[in-house]
């Protein structure tokens, strides 16, 4: 059987959202809501309109598409992560593909700096969750497409 994909609206950088809510507020479908402190969409809910696209002021909502256990974008949870920096490593143990890197994050309401994840190379994760797995703090939250 082959592998069927599927057109997804929107991927949100969640690294990059600054939880300002307009994207929540455009929505006429109430298709994007948080939990635990991760934006999500509800695809069965989206009606494809792209308000929420057009009204990011950081463009980290992004038009795309999937298959089903496509990794379709990784939450760093700052306040568990001790800054071990096995996410970083360039042996490629922790991440195949080196998708993590060392920058300014939000840490409440300050800035610091942390581990962020290269969304804008999500297309080069393989889907293996050995980031969620090698974290020692539990600090790295893959979200996963069930379909």
């Amino acid at each position: 059987m082959p592998i069927s994909e599927k057109f997804i609206p929107i991927q949100i950088d969640q690294e990059r959202c600054m939880h300002c809510e307009r994207c929540v507020k455009a929505c006429r479908q109430n298709a994007i809501y948080f939990k635990n402190g991760i934006r999500l969409v509800d695809y069965e809910k989206c009606k494809a309109c792209l308000g929420c696209v057009q009204v990011c002021p950081r463009n980290v909502i992004v038009v795309t598409s999937v298959t089903k256990g496509q990794v379709l974008n990784v939450k760093i949870e700052h306040e568990k992560c001790d800054m071990c920096l096995k996410c970083i490593s360039e042996d490629g143990a922790f991440c195949p593909n080196e998708l993590f890197f060392f920058d300014d994050v939000r840490k409440g309401d300050e800035i610091a700096k942390g581990i962020r994840f290269k969304f804008s190379e999500i297309s080069k994760c393989q889907g293996c969750l050995k980031c969620e797995l090698s974290c020692p703090q539990n600090a790295i939250k893959p979200i996963v497409f069930e379909g």
